[in-house]
């Protein structure tokens, strides 16, 4: 129908611009799930996924701030790994987003301490967990 809101889903008869970068981003969310689903499977063959869990303290706080229900790479096996694993990792561009996880693990902490002086952390009836 006629509307004054919004953007036009059709040009004639053809899809608009709208429509068409919707489509496409649909198209790339797609893939990128594809991909971290491949990402996955590689990781939990060479088993190198584990169960993870950091815990923060926080000062003035007599429990800490846990979160669980994640996976994690585990830095232990990945040192272990054959030098030819590595090198497959290398040259399938899956041992830099290992390390890009990595590195984010070590960021949670900085990312809570934010939450908590913005005064955005959720109310906590029960303590989660989370160690790294």
């Amino acid at each position: 129908g006629e509307y004054k809101e919004g953007d036009a889903l059709f040009d004639k008869d053809q899809p608009s611009e709208t429509t068409k970068n919707i489509l496409d981003f649909c198209e790339q969310f797609e893939q990128a799930g594809q991909r971290t689903g491949q990402f996955v499977q590689e990781l939990e063959k060479l088993e190198l996924l584990m169960d993870g869990e950091v815990s923060i303290e926080q000062n003035g706080v007599d429990k800490p701030f846990v979160y669980r229900g994640f996976k994690m790479v585990n830095e232990e096996k990945l040192r272990d790994l054959r030098g030819d694993e590595l090198r497959k990792l290398n040259q399938n561009g899956i041992l830099p987003l290992i390390y890009a996880h990595l590195f984010s693990l070590q960021l949670m902490r900085d990312v809570f301490a934010r939450q908590v002086s913005a005064g955005k952390m959720p109310e906590v009836t029960e303590v989660p967990s989370v160690q790294v």
